[in-house]
């Protein structure tokens, strides 16, 4: 089985998240985070569309969704 490092994920989400809105990059480096970013989301959503339900999970798409309207997503 293997246990990918999470971490390193969120990692390269803040660096992309960061150089898309770096005010030394140009419009081709920032936008080309702004497209990596959202390949790793497409594929996030990806792998969620059929995604089993566990017993004594919390709501993650609640909690989602009410982020999302608060307008913090």
């Amino acid at each position: 089985m293997i246990i990918p490092d999470s971490e390193k994920v969120l990692h390269i989400i803040w660096e992309l998240e960061h150089e898309m809105n770096n005010p030394r990059n140009d419009g081709w480096t920032g936008s080309d985070m702004k497209r990596r970013l959202w390949d790793i989301k497409m594929r996030v959503d990806k792998a969620l569309k059929n995604a089993p339900q566990y017993a004594g999970e919390e709501a993650y798409e609640d909690q989602y969704i009410i982020e999302r309207i608060k307008g913090n997503v």
